[in-house]
């Protein structure tokens, strides 16, 4: 599992018009919560959180987070959400999560799909990509990136759910009649002849 570092301030201020003017400064808010301790309104640099969420790529991650100044600390936390601009695509607020490294905790976590399936290859059948995350009860260090989930075997009318996926020492969440991926016949357009 990959582990990130990510420097933080406390924030003092709150609401939207303090969050644009933090922005303004190159800066995102941000929440830091759970463990049972102390919510922290925080603020990172911008640049940081771009680096951090491009290395990312959508997978799961520890971020070893440090809050500097007053009532600062370290703390291992998984990036619980982020909040998008709708129309630039840039981050907006940031909601950690602490983590015990003794304390199994619930994550979405990316499904990859491989190999190209026998009925594609063969029939024409279409790959029908379904789910895209699981959810998963690990320990933090558990964590994988993202699971693999090979299709290559996959005929016309055959399906991949959530219960056909086992890994060591992770538990799958997602109900197990979810389909990952199936192969559906191919579509028949059927012409009218005049």
């Amino acid at each position: 599992m990959a582990e990130f570092t990510l420097r933080a301030e406390r924030r003092e201020g709150v609401g939207k018009g303090f969050a644009k003017k933090l922005r303004r400064e190159g800066k995102i808010p941000a929440i830091l919560y759970g463990d049972g301790q102390e919510t922290l309104p925080l603020q990172v640099e911008a640049r940081q959180v771009h680096t951090l969420l491009k290395a990312l790529s959508g997978e799961t991650a520890l971020v070893e987070l440090v809050v500097e100044g007053r009532g600062g600390g370290r703390w291992t936390t998984i990036i619980k959400e982020v909040q998008y601009d709708p129309i630039r695509g840039d981050p907006l607020h940031i909601d950690f999560q602490r983590v015990s490294a003794a304390r199994k905790i619930t994550v979405e976590v990316p499904i990859i799909v491989t190999g190209v399936p026998v009925g594609v290859r063969t029939k024409g059948g279409v790959l029908e990509h379904l789910l895209r995350e699981v959810e998963v009860e690990c320990l933090p260090s558990e964590i994988p990136e993202h699971i693999e989930v090979d299709v290559s075997h996959l005929n016309i009318g055959d399906s991949i759910t959530a219960k056909d996926i086992s890994l060591e020492k992770i538990d799958i969440v997602t109900p197990e009649d979810h389909s990952i991926a199936s192969v559906v016949p191919p579509a028949v357009v059927k012409e009218k002849v005049e």
